[in-house]
């Protein structure tokens, strides 16, 4: 028995010399870790800093490309195709009705030339407000310049109370016409503008979804 107690008195010493060697050696390590945790924390800001730069130059670069127009640059699209793409794309997404894209005949002020549009949709003010939102994370450049908003009624229904008939009206959303501008931006103004008017007609949209 006291050589079991010998035994085990001499376990718990060396259990504690461990632990107090142990706490030694971590406490002259701490300053190191404490080092090496402020590093960390400063590559990673310096990657999150580096990664938004990164983001913000691609950004730039598709405005450039999205938005001018270069010296001998031909497009296999027009630009009306490509904004009526973006359009249907939006209002199919946001299950909008596009009742109808009217392409306005451009006009062009110096390097600038300006591509309007007479939109006609029926929805709700939620998804204009989304509709507007995506004009604004658009990579072309997209400016809604007017808008009018009306309420869609749904006939009118007759109610009879005490003996007496009343008409009421049923809302069934709003219907929005508004006006959108896009732009292109010619690098030397020598660069003569091509206009085909021609291609500028109204559009009925196709496959809408509601």
């Amino acid at each position: 028995m006291k050589k079991s107690y010998i035994l085990l008195a001499i376990l718990l010493l060396i259990l504690a010399g461990a632990i107090a060697a142990d706490k030694m050696y971590t406490s002259r390590l701490e300053p190191q870790f404490i080092a090496l945790e402020k590093q960390r924390i400063i590559t990673s800001n310096k990657l999150a800093t580096a990664k938004i730069v990164y983001e913000n130059l691609n950004h730039v670069r598709d405005l450039v490309f999205k938005n001018m127009d270069f010296p001998g640059q031909k497009d296999s699209v027009t630009h009306e195709t490509i904004f009526f793409d973006f359009i249907t794309t939006c209002i199919n997404d946001l299950k909008l009705k596009l009742v109808s894209v009217k392409p306005i005949h451009p006009k062009t002020e110096g390097l600038i030339t300006t591509y309007g549009y007479e939109i006609e949709i029926e929805g709700d003010f939620f998804k204009f407000g989304e509709l507007c939102a995506k004009f604004e994370n658009s990579r072309r450049i997209t400016s809604l310049e007017t808008f009018d908003v009306s309420l869609i009624e749904d006939g009118k229904q007759g109610r009879k109370r005490r003996g007496t008939y009343t008409n009421t009206t049923m809302n069934k959303g709003i219907r929005v016409k508004m006006r959108v501008d896009t732009y292109r931006v010619k690098k030397s103004a020598n660069t003569e503008p091509v206009l085909t008017s021609q291609n500028y007609v109204a559009v009925q949209p196709i496959n809408n979804k509601k």
